[in-house]
């Protein structure tokens, strides 16, 4: 029984012995307890939006009881333009079909309380032999009992009923429409974009400080070392001292030139100039050029794109290929980038050990979240064995 009214159609035995009649009488509780300040909000216009949208929040969680999912909600616009938004009217019409539900919710407990009191005060009075004012006709007690034992067991039908239809009403109300959901995923993708023009900002500021700065500094000291070592080969005599001040001079030479040679590679990681001058499919041809296997890019007829965009497929794409190339030891390496309608597809395949997976490391964890900043998906399928395909799937930007 998924939900309330499949339950109401099965067997009736299962469905008294079910969860859902206290399912429905605690949503039925909750509805007659919000009847109060409801009628209360209705007497005051101005502060009946913000009653309306409290209201929603708390159904579009308590429909679960009726065996509803869970309705989503949508990002709150602020100020006037906050009345510029459907979802509100709906709200509010749903706050005022409340005040009529929450009411039917008070009626049916009272109702409900009083035919479950009948027959057990009238059972009560026949067990304990209490003497009667006036006193009824054997008869007379039995209908009335056999009728209260009825209403008693039709109540939780009748309560059942009343939560999906109330459920059922703010499951209409309350869903965001296809328009509306077009338009949330339309704002959400504006406001990654914006993000990551914000990242790529600090990302070309962290890129000019490391090219500007520490580099530099590295170079000049890899050439002063250089100096260094002309100088004690002059000052100093040919013997032990100088082969031994010149060691020790090569070992700090080294080592500068392995840090000068790291900060490169982590400046190239960062972002290529090929990508800022000429492109994905430029930068994806240079990826491949410089893997140490086979690798086919395919990357023709896309065009430009805004650039965090480029960058995060680059990220995505350089990510996939180094962690086969680390993990999986492929043959060949094949990465196709198309732009089939309005989205931009790009496709990493190897032929590998496979096994790629997210609790491995934090290399696909990051192919995720870049891919959904771009409002995209990511598809990674790599059995054990291989091969591994991964997609990344994006709506191409306007």
């Amino acid at each position: 029984m998924s939900n309330a009214w499949s339950a109401l159609r099965g067997s009736p035995f299962r469905f008294l012995t079910s969860r859902w009649p206290w399912r429905s009488l605690a949503y039925t509780l909750v509805h007659a307890v919000l009847w109060v300040p409801a009628l209360a909000a209705v007497s005051l216009p101005l502060l009946f939006p913000f009653w309306a949208a409290f209201l929603a929040r708390i159904e579009r969680r308590m429909v679960r009881l009726a065996g509803f999912e869970a309705i989503p909600g949508e990002p709150r616009r602020r100020g006037l333009a906050r009345l510029q938004q459907p979802m509100l009217w709906r709200e509010v019409a749903f706050a005022l079909v409340q005040v009529v539900t929450g009411l039917l919710s008070i009626v049916f407990l009272a109702v409900a309380g009083a035919m479950s009191a009948i027959w057990m005060v009238v059972a009560f009075a026949v067990l304990t032999g209490i003497e009667w004012q006036q006193r009824p006709e054997p008869h007379e007690l039995v209908l009335v009992t056999l009728a209260s034992l009825a209403a008693t067991v039709a109540l939780p039908y009748v309560s059942t009923l009343l939560t999906y239809g109330q459920s059922f009403l703010a499951t209409t109300l309350l869903s965001p429409r296809v328009e509306e959901l077009q338009s949330q995923v339309t704002s959400l993708a504006r406001a990654n974009i914006a993000e990551l023009d914000r990242f790529e900002g600090e990302r070309q500021r962290i890129e000019r400080d490391l090219h500007d700065g520490t580099q530099q500094h590295l170079a000049t000291a890899a050439m002063r070392l250089g100096m260094l070592e002309l100088e004690l080969r002059e000052s100093i005599p040919a013997g032990p001292a100088q082969t031994a001040a010149l060691e020790s001079l090569e070992a700090v030479r080294r080592e500068t030139e392995l840090a000068l040679d790291t900060l490169r590679d982590i400046v190239h990681g960062l972002r290529p100039r090929t990508l800022i001058d000429d492109g994905l499919g430029a930068a994806l041809r240079e990826l491949g050029h410089r893997m140490p296997v086979s690798a086919t890019v395919e990357a023709d007829g896309v065009g430009r794109l805004p650039l965090p965009v480029e960058s995060s497929l680059y990220y995505i794409a350089s990510e996939a290929v180094t962690n086969a190339v680390k993990h999986a030891y492929p043959e060949r390496i094949r990465i196709e980038l198309a732009a089939p309608g309005d989205r931009i597809v790009m496709t990493i395949t190897d032929d590998g050990l496979g096994g790629a997976s997210s609790a491995r490391g934090t290399g696909i964890v990051g192919m995720y979240e870049r891919a959904t900043m771009l409002s995209g998906d990511l598809l990674v399928d790599s059995p054990p064995g291989g091969p591994t395909r991964i997609v990344a799937d994006i709506p191409r930007p306007r």
